[in-house]
């Protein structure tokens, strides 16, 4: 690769980790919590400067999950996979919490979603590899 293709690859991923900045920083100061699948997800996360709670759900979220984030938590995102997996998972769980009473702020998976998926990043932990090539 010629060193005008790897400058134009490294502004679009500085404007991709840009983007996704101040995204988080917008959900960051909007919402309780922020629900992931994986630790990976997790340290992601941490690594844009997240500082509400990040709590990871398990595939099958029980009545205790639920009842630990109905008695702390009023707004919260969920990050989940951005494939159908993911995607049916985040449906399921934005159902079931709804219905507890706590308010599922979809539109910030929406935005992240977009922004990664037009650098073909499906996850969240994927911000991690995006990090290391700029830094």
């Amino acid at each position: 690769m010629n060193n005008k293709s790897n400058r134009a690859l490294q502004k679009q991923d500085f404007e991709t980790y840009t983007e996704l900045e101040d995204v988080i920083q917008e959900m960051d100061d909007f919402v309780d919590a922020i629900i992931v699948e994986g630790v990976r997800d997790k340290a992601a996360l941490e690594g844009l400067g997240i500082t509400k709670e990040i709590v990871l759900c398990s595939s099958k979220p029980d009545t205790w999950f639920v009842d630990y984030l109905r008695s702390r938590h009023k707004r919260v995102t969920i990050l989940t996979d951005y494939d159908e997996a993911g995607k049916k998972f985040n449906k399921k769980l934005t159902s079931r919490l709804e219905h507890a009473g706590i308010k599922v702020e979809n539109q910030y998976r929406g935005r992240i979603g977009r922004i990664l998926g037009l650098r073909g990043m499906r996850d969240i932990e994927s911000v991690n590899s995006l990090k290391k090539r700029l830094f």
